[in-house]
């Protein structure tokens, strides 16, 4: 036996690292940056989807979200009515009692918990109009910052596959030591 057939074995993981190196290098350096548009295009559209103005509009119409609201607002209305509205007009504390006060807020309450769905819906409905979530993601991720964090994220995981890579070339190397020396 030759001393250069056990050899096989380490040029088979030398292989298989450089196999896995150079793949690495060319989806970090060659076609993630040729497929950058492409990626970030998708990421937007996918962002869009998943938080779609109708999605908004439904949260924020949700009667859950607004009875958990209303402490703070009943909060508001009361000391509207207790402190700032006798500040601002003295002669009416004169006519008002706390009945009054209470019958006003209790109008209050009612209307607003009617009106606010109806108040955010439109809110969302202009806001969507300024504000496109696609193209806001699109140029977010269209930062020099965010490609370069995208390659510091991957580079570890990508160095890991290079030491796959190694050891698989080994083991396949071993195996066809193994394969030569049964079939001699």
């Amino acid at each position: 036996m030759n001393a250069s057939f056990y050899l096989l074995p380490v040029l088979s993981a030398i292989l298989g690292w450089l196999i896995n190196r150079s793949f690495s290098r060319y989806l970090l350096y060659r076609y993630l940056p040729t497929r950058q548009e492409q990626i970030i295009d998708s990421i937007g559209n996918k962002a869009a989807q998943l938080i779609s103005t109708e999605k908004i509009e439904s949260y924020l119409a949700d009667p859950t979200l607004i009875g958990k609201a209303m402490p703070m607002i009943e909060k508001h209305i009361d000391e509207f009515l207790s402190v700032k509205l006798p500040q601002q007009i003295p002669m009416l504390s004169m006519f008002v009692g706390n009945k009054t006060t209470d019958k006003i807020k209790e109008v209050f309450v009612d209307q607003l918990q009617q009106l606010f769905p109806k108040v955010m819906t439109e809110i969302v409905t202009h806001a969507q109009d300024k504000f496109d979530i696609k193209t806001f993601v699109i140029n977010e991720l269209s930062s020099n910052d965010a490609i370069t964090q995208t390659k510091n994220a991957l580079a570890s995981p990508l160095q890991k596959l290079q030491y796959i890579g190694l050891l698989s070339g080994l083991l396949i190397g071993i195996v066809n030591v193994l394969l030569l020396l049964l079939l001699m």
